[in-house]
C-alpha cells in the first residue's frame, strides 16, 4: 500500500493538483490499495472515501499501512474541503508513525490551503526533516508558506531550491517569475 503526499493545500493557489504529489510504497489489502489509487487519481467520490474507511475498519494491517491509509483518506477529505476530518486523519497517521513525512506535509498543505502559512511552516519543516520522497515539493510548499507570511527572501530561496532540485517541474519557475531581484 502507498501513502500519498498531495499538495491539495496548494491547489487553492491555482496549482494543478496532479503536479504536486508523491507516493510512499508500503503493503496493504485490496481496499487500502483502492484507497491509494483513488487518492492518486484525485478521485474523491463517495465510493473512494468509503473504500478508505472500510479498509481502516475491516482490513488487518500493520501500523505503517494503517498510517498510510489514514493519510490517503485525509488527502481525499482535503480535496473534498473537509478540513477537520482531513486533519484528524493526518493526526491519526502521526499517532501511528511520527516519522511519516507524508502526514506532516499534508497537514502543512492543509494549513496553506487555509491561508495560514505561519501555522504550515513548522509542519512542513517536520516533513522535510523526515526526508520526503519528493523534496522539491516540500521545499516549494515551505516557500509558499514563507510567501504567505510576507518573508519574501526566504520564499524566493526555497522556490529557487525547489527549481534546482527538479528543474523540469514548471511550478517553481512560474512562482519565481513573479519575483524581481533587486541588488542592494
Amino acid at each position: 500500500m502507498r501513502s500519498l503526499t498531495l499538495a491539495a493545500g496548494i491547489a487553492l493557489l491555482a496549482l494543478p493538483l496532479s503536479a504536486a504529489r508523491t507516493a510512499t510504497m508500503t503493503l496493504g489489502g485490496p481496499l487500502s490499495q483502492l484507497c491509494y489509487q483513488s487518492a492518486l487519481r484525485l478521485d474523491d467520490s463517495t465510493s473512494s472515501l468509503e473504500a478508505c474507511t472500510r479498509s481502516l475498519a475491516e482490513e488487518s494491517m500493520g501500523d505503517p499501512d494503517r498510517a498510510a491509509t489514514y493519510v490517503n483518506r485525509g488527502v481525499l477529505r482535503m480535496i473534498r474541503g473537509n478540513a477537520g476530518a482531513a486533519d484528524a486523519d493526518f493526526d491519526a497517521a502521526l499517532a501511528l508513525n511520527r516519522d511519516l513525512s507524508d502526514a506532516w506535509l499534508n497537514k502543512g498543505f492543509l494549513r496553506l490551503r487555509q491561508g495560514h502559512g505561519k501555522d504550515a511552516l513548522p509542519l512542513l519543516q517536520e516533513g522535510i526533516n523526515r526526508k520526503p520522497q519528493r523534496e522539491a515539493l516540500a521545499i516549494f510548499a515551505r516557500g509558499v508558506a514563507y510567501e504567505q507570511m510576507g518573508e519574501y527572501d526566504s520564499a524566493y530561496a526555497d522556490l529557487q531550491r525547489a527549481h534546482q532540485l527538479e528543474p523540469g517541474w514548471a511550478l517553481p519557475s512560474e512562482y519565481l517569475a513573479d519575483y524581481r531581484v533587486v541588488r542592494r
